[in-house]
């Protein structure tokens, strides 16, 4: 039995979620094929390791539970996120009045969805984190614009935040997310 979390109806067809259809498929691929799934789904924007996560803990030792968990934790140690990304989660420890965020959530902007390093949901508040190795080029800051336009046609303001931000100026980049909070 599915949990109502686990499919919806679209164009009038029952289908699973990409979460369970994830676990579903880790039943019958191998582990590499499944890291493939898993790859397109985050590169389309419809991956959501959370909702994964919560698949497995609903799983109750369903066939491909434990090929998924193998897989995740790979996946998860590939993926580390910068260094930039540990310094920010850092410096929102130092702040206790500061409600912890999700990290590398994906967000429905106007007309398509991102991935967002630190998302505010109840304060619709976004976080960037522009390290300089994929936020240095042209190219790079007309699609950071882009999507940024796109997120706040949506409802949300996006903060966009550098090495120098979180790590030189953190106090001044708590203030600016404090007063981003209470605008809210």
């Amino acid at each position: 039995m599915l949990a109502p979390q686990d499919f919806t109806v679209l164009d009038g067809i029952p289908v699973t979620s990409v979460a369970r259809t994830i676990l579903d498929l880790a039943a019958v691929l191998r582990p590499a094929d499944l890291e493939v799934v898993i790859d397109r789904a985050e590169r389309t924007g419809l991956f959501d390791l959370n909702a994964v996560v919560e698949v497995l803990t609903r799983a109750n030792g369903k066939k491909g539970t434990h090929t998924l968990k193998r897989t995740l934790a790979a996946y998860e140690h590939s993926t580390q996120k910068s260094e930039l990304e540990r310094a920010f989660k850092q410096l929102l420890n130092q702040a206790t009045d500061i409600t912890k965020p999700s990290f590398n959530a994906v967000v429905q902007g106007e007309t398509t969805t991102h991935e967002v390093d630190a998302l505010w949901q109840a304060q619709r508040l976004a976080v960037q984190l522009d390290g300089f190795e994929f936020h240095r080029t042209r190219r790079d800051r007309e699609h950071d614009a882009a999507s940024d336009a796109d997120l706040e046609l949506a409802g949300y303001r996006v903060m966009r935040l550098t090495w120098d931000d979180v790590t030189i100026n953190g106090g001044r980049t708590l203030r600016r997310l404090r007063l981003a909070m209470r605008l809210a």
